[in-house]
């Protein structure tokens, strides 16, 4: 749980990247912004790394809070797919409508269609998905976990699935739209273009039966 201060400061900064870029935000202007002491922002983090990486932090927490929701709006796991990469793709090419503003709920953020509450920056978006790659990896992993049991239960995806293969394959899957931003088949910066190519194709592999399907030629 973080308190009130906490909270403020890191909106504070949230305005300034937002306003200024991650390498021109100073400590000095994050407790300024936020109307307190230097002596107070270190008392809450000790250095400009930690407080960025906070911020990161409740992105990717706000982010994967909103997915889950999205997701769980959809019946299929390639519905659901589907869901993760439009609201990925929306984070990436902010233009297309969303993750242009922060703040806290009902404050001077402004939520866009489909986020619950507030929405991050970009920049803390890209820090989480570049930075710390393999964080973000291993967390979408863990989202999809569940749907994809649920998928198999449900005889959507093959009974032999290896949950922990197959989770790692599609949070990769996912994750490279943030990498490779252009594309043949589909429009790159279109989030509805995004969300029908990995319908059609995401789950293919996690579907299939015959010998191929277990490494077998």
């Amino acid at each position: 749980m973080t308190d009130a201060t906490q909270e403020r400061l890191l909106d504070a900064t949230d305005r300034l990247v937002r306003q200024l870029g991650i390498k021109k935000t100073s400590m000095a202007d994050v407790a300024r912004d936020a109307g307190v002491a230097r002596a107070t922002l270190y008392r809450y983090f000790e250095s400009r790394e930690a407080l960025l990486n906070a911020l990161t932090h409740r992105a990717a927490d706000r982010f994967f809070t909103a997915v889950a929701a999205a997701m769980d709006t959809r019946a299929t796991l390639s519905g659901q797919l589907g869901e993760f990469s439009e609201m990925m793709t929306r984070a990436i090419h902010p233009a297309q409508g969303a993750l242009v503003v922060l703040g806290a709920e009902g404050g001077s953020g402004t939520a866009v269609a489909g986020w619950p509450g507030s929405v991050e920056n970009r920049a803390a978006m890209f820090r989480m998905l570049v930075g710390e790659s393999g964080q973000a990896l291993r967390r979408t992993a863990r989202l999809l976990r569940p749907y994809i049991e649920a998928a198999r239960e449900r005889g959507e995806v093959r009974q032999d699935l290896d949950l922990t293969d197959a989770s790692e394959w599609l949070a990769r899957i996912l994750l490279s739209f943030t990498i490779f931003q252009a594309a043949i088949a589909y429009e790159a910066d279109d989030p509805r273009s995004v969300s029908e190519f990995v319908r059609r194709y995401a789950i293919t592999g996690l579907a299939a039966t015959g010998p191929d399907a277990t490494g077998g030629r």
